[in-house]
C-alpha cells in the first residue's frame, strides 16, 4: 500500500476500523501504523456500524495515539447516521480532518443489524435526500477545515441501475448545486 501511494503521489490513506477494540488498544495500533506510515497521513474515518462509530471515539484514539500524521476523514452519510449534530465538531477536532467525503441519506435509516448495508447499496446525492449535505458542508467550513480532498461517496445500487452516465450526471449536478449553496469558494 505504501509502495503505491508513493507511485501514485497518494499523500494520505483512508482508513477504518471494523472490529470494536478499547480506545487504549486502537490507539497503540494507530501509533504502528503512523509509524510504518512515515510522511503519509492515514485519515480515520468514523462510521457507525465499525469500532470507531462516531467522532467521540475516532477523537478518543486519536489524541490518546498522539501522532503528527493521524487525522479523520468525515463522511455526511456516516455523520448522520451516528446521529450526530451539526455543531459537535470543535475548531480543535477540526484541525484534525484532512478530508471530506460528501453524499446524502433517506430519513429513515435502516435496521442497526444492517445498517452498513444500507451504506455500501443505498446512498443518495448530495442534497437530495433528508442528511442536509448543505448543513454539513458549513459546519466543516465554520470548522476551519481546508480539506485535501472533498470526494463524493454515491453508492446506490438503484441509480447504477440507470446507468453509469446517468449516476454520472446527476451525482455531478447535485453536487455542484450543494456546493454553489454551502460553499462556492470550493470551486474555484
Amino acid at each position: 500500500c505504501f509502495h503505491m501511494c508513493e507511485l501514485f503521489g497518494v499523500k494520505h490513506i483512508n482508513t477504518g476500523l471494523m472490529e470494536d477494540y478499547p480506545v487504549d488498544y486502537t490507539a497503540q495500533k494507530l501509533r504502528e501504523l503512523c509509524d510504518r506510515a512515515g510522511d503519509l497521513i492515514i485519515a480515520l474515518e468514523p462510521m457507525p456500524y465499525s469500532g470507531l462509530p462516531n467522532l467521540d471515539k475516532t477523537w478518543k484514539v486519536l489524541q490518546k495515539a498522539d501522532c503528527d500524521n493521524a487525522m479523520m476523514l468525515l463522511d455526511t452519510w456516516h455523520w448522520v447516521r451516528a446521529n450526530q449534530p451539526y455543531d459537535l465538531l470543535t475548531k480543535e477536532q477540526a484541525k484534525k480532518v484532512i478530508s471530506i467525503q460528501i453524499d446524502d441519506a433517506y430519513e429513515r435509516p435502516y435496521a442497526d443489524s444492517i445498517l452498513r448495508d444500507e451504506s455500501m447499496h443505498d446512498r443518495l446525492a448530495p442534497g437530495v435526500g433528508q442528511a442536509d449535505t448543505v448543513a454539513f458542508l458549513k459546519m466543516i467550513k465554520e470548522a476551519g477545515i481546508d480539506p485535501k480532498v472533498v470526494g463524493v461517496e454515491v453508492i446506490s445500487d438503484n441509480y447504477m441501475s440507470k446507468g453509469i452516465d446517468w449516476v454520472a450526471d446527476y451525482t455531478y449536478k447535485n453536487t455542484e448545486k450543494v456546493l454553489k449553496e454551502a460553499w462556492p469558494e470550493i470551486l474555484d
